[in-house]
Parts: C-alpha cells; structure tokens; sequence
C-alpha cells in the first residue's frame, strides 16, 4: 500500500487531512489544468491559494502524526523539484514559464511530505506524459514540434500518480 494510503489509515484525523489534500490537489488541478489549457499560464492567484492549502494541510498532518520529519521533507521538496524546473525554465530558452516552476514548488512540497524519490518519478512520468502528447499529435498533424504545448497538466496528471502509488 502506498504511503498516502498508510497515512490515512492511523487515525480520523489523518485521514481527513489526507482527503482535504486530495481535494485540494484535484480541485486546484482541474482549475490551473483548464487555465493552462486555454491560455498557457498558470495563474498566481491560484498558485498562492493552493500553496497556503498545502501549507496548512501539512502543518497540521506533522503535528497530528507528530511528523517532524515529513514536515522538513516537504519543504525539502518543494526546494527540490521547484528548485529543478527553475533550473530547466532558465535554461530552456522560454520552453518552460515561471507558471510551471511555481507548480512545481507546490507539487514538490505534497510529493515530498510522503516521499522525496516520488519528485524524479513524478517529473519522469510529466515528461513522458507530454512526450507521447506531441508525438501524437505530430502523428495526426495537429501539432508540430515546434507547437506550444502545456505541460502543467502533464505535470499534474504525474504528480498525482505518482502521490497515490508513492512508498
């Protein structure tokens, strides 16, 4: 069983934070997913709010599991993986935005509290997920290699695979 799962499983508690996690994480997915769709940004607005949730959320899952650990781990990636896409945003020549890196604090933050070897699967299984996109789209003309493509939602789609299978 993944850890999420194991989480969920100590107390009432711990598993309505985990719940109001995923809340969040589909609620705020759906909606920065359907932003970037349309317009290929991710809004702050909506960056900030999801990051004060998964603030709180985490907080109070270290304090309610007495998780000391876990807490530092989120931080620890939300440094990573944010720290990773700004790396690849400044040296991929405008390929990737601002928008993607913020995301990925975000992600890397609800990733790490569970598991920090989940922030390379979760950026993996992106990756993959858009490469098979393009591709596919190339295959059927209706995209080019040199299109525009969101990968927000590609990033989100991984993560959230990725959070529920984590160890």
């Amino acid at each position: 069983m993944s850890e999420i799962w194991n989480v969920a499983q100590e107390s009432p508690t711990t598993a309505a934070l985990v719940l109001l996690q995923l809340a969040c994480f589909l609620g705020f997915g759906f909606l920065l997913s359907k932003e970037d769709m349309a317009t290929h940004r991710l809004p702050n607005r909506l960056l900030a709010y999801w990051l004060a949730a998964s603030i709180v959320v985490i907080a109070l899952l270290g304090i309610f599991r007495s998780d000391g650990h876990g807490l530092l781990m989120s931080l620890l990636g939300l440094l990573l993986l944010g720290g990773g896409y700004l790396l690849l945003a400044l040296i991929s020549a405008g390929a990737m935005g601002m928008g993607d890196v913020k995301l990925a604090g975000v992600l890397g933050m609800n990733l790490g509290y569970y598991s920090l070897p989940s922030l390379f699967f979760a950026t993996l299984l992106a990756f993959l997920l858009a490469t098979g996109w393009v591709i596919g789209g190339v295959a059927v003309r209706k995209l080019t290699l040199k299109s525009a493509v969101p990968f927000g939602p590609f990033m989100l789609i991984g993560s959230l695979a990725v959070l529920l299978m984590a160890r």
